[in-house]
């Protein structure tokens, strides 16, 4: 059923507004809640279609529970709204559910907040609040006519208190038509990415410059960057990336080193931020120092900045996200060529497995209300793309990172010098280039009928 929907005029629906361009940012708030009545419009429109091709009366979508972080103990995660519900409302309480239904409009029951452990989170004068007929209640009650009503959400108990069977509870054809929607994205949900991109892109500038000009430790410019884009470690999208020198090598570096470097050495940081439960993912590298080894690497980093470009540039509708991350393989391969430090020719480079080792990454992931995004890895990719994300048809409406990388992580580099490849290695230049970890460049890029548009830095320069 669900792959049906998927072929069918209901994914018309959802990429119908931002196959065209880039929506125009709102300047006020009454801006943004225009945008999210279309949002919520548009959900309305493909849901209702959805619902009466899987024979359901209504879906309940609930808010999501708090969850313990260890079940032997008391202490619980922040509260964070399941994104099945934030795709129709930021809306950031547990304890609500979202009544959706054909031809109706939406139904927001949310029980009052009695805690005294905590208050409710800050209220958003952003979103549309008339798209939905809210309801305030002390607890939950069942809904008729539950038998034919679908539940989606974690925690199944508050599906029974709603009189919802078990058999409803998370259905895949459910989930699937959910998913495929959320790959497509609204006007509402690209600005609110562009908005988190210019927040990040503030703390991203601010570390360079004090990368640039001083000694700061990475605990010293993880902080910085949450003072500077104003968050906490419990509201930005995911833990920040801070890496300076071999670390950068690390692809998630979270455990922070407390010492500053005074040495040549190389800053990467991966950050971003959130606006209407929507993320961003900016990855930045930046080197210092004019050591011989310093300005191989600042070269390096220049051949990945343009390598990133061009990549950027070929994210074209119709074309197949892995062949883009295959072609990401010869632009490195190119990279590492030009600095001398890997000899052989660039097609031996790649067929042999020399650019896995030093990409062993894949080339990005769909982004949204979810940093790895849902619906756009239906199929496995090859088996030299294992780590692979995205394997979609690149589709108008889609928004994914472009993120290729270049590291020098021993495990990795150890494997090619202990095979046949090894005499294609300058084995001297890499010794120099380990301390410098790596090179990470990261945008997120919308899918237009007219080609790409980098959400990160603006739209593309025409030549």
């Amino acid at each position: 059923m669900a792959a049906s929907l998927i072929s069918s005029s209901i994914p018309a629906v959802i990429s119908a507004q931002c196959a065209r361009g880039l929506p125009v940012m709102p300047a006020t708030d009454n801006d943004w809640k225009a945008l999210h009545k279309s949002h919520v419009t548009r959900l309305q429109s493909a849901w209702g279609a959805a619902l009466s091709s899987l024979g359901i009366d209504s879906v309940v979508i609930h808010s999501g529970q708090s969850k313990l972080k260890y079940s032997r103990d008391d202490q619980h995660w922040p509260v964070v709204a399941t994104p099945t519900f934030s795709h129709w409302t930021p809306y950031n309480e547990t304890r609500a559910v979202l009544v959706i239904s054909p031809e109706r409009i939406p139904k927001l029951i949310c029980e009052r907040h009695t805690s005294f452990w905590d208050g409710p989170p800050p209220s958003l004068s952003t979103w549309n609040r008339d798209s939905f007929d809210i309801e305030l209640v002390d607890k939950f009650a069942s809904l008729a006519s539950a038998q034919n009503i679908a539940f989606i959400g974690d925690d199944v108990k508050t599906a029974f208190e709603l009189g919802i069977p078990a058999e409803q509870c998370n259905r895949g054809d459910v989930l699937a038509v959910i998913e495929s929607f959320r790959t497509i994205k609204s006007d509402f949900e690209v600005t609110s990415m562009r908005a988190a991109n210019i927040l990040a892109l503030r703390g991203h500038d601010a570390l360079k410059r004090l990368f640039e000009s001083g000694d700061l430790s990475e605990l010293e410019l993880h902080h910085a960057y949450l003072r500077e884009t104003g968050q906490t470690d419990f509201t930005v999208p995911y833990g920040n990336i801070v890496a300076l020198g071999a670390n950068c090598g690390i692809l998630h570096h979270i455990h922070y080193d407390h010492k500053a470097k005074s040495v040549d050495t190389s800053l990467l940081v991966d950050a971003g931020a959130t606006r209407h439960g929507y993320a961003s993912d900016i990855t930045r590298t930046w080197v210092r120092g004019k050591g011989p080894a310093a300005e191989v690497f600042r070269q390096l980093l220049s051949g990945m900045t343009q390598a990133q470009r061009v990549l950027v540039e070929r994210f074209t509708v119709g074309k197949a996200y892995e062949a883009l991350h295959d072609e990401a393989h010869f632009l490195i391969a190119d990279v590492l060529k030009s600095v001398g430090l890997v000899t052989c020719g660039v097609e031996e480079m790649v067929a042999s497995g020399i650019t896995r080792a030093f990409f062993p990454h894949g080339l990005g992931h769909s982004l949204g209300l979810q940093v790895h995004d849902v619906g756009m890895r239906l199929t496995k990719p090859s088996a030299d793309n294992p780590f692979l994300r995205n394997t979609s048809v690149i589709t108008a409406g889609q928004v994914v990172t472009i993120e290729p990388g270049l590291y020098f992580i021993p495990s990795r580099i150890d494997g090619v010098l202990k095979g046949p490849s090894v005499r294609s290695i300058n084995q001297t230049l890499l010794k120099e280039l380990m301390p410098f970890g790596g090179i990470r460049i990261e945008d997120n890029i919308l899918a237009t009928v007219d080609g790409p548009v980098n959400l990160t830095v603006g739209e593309l320069p025409s030549n």
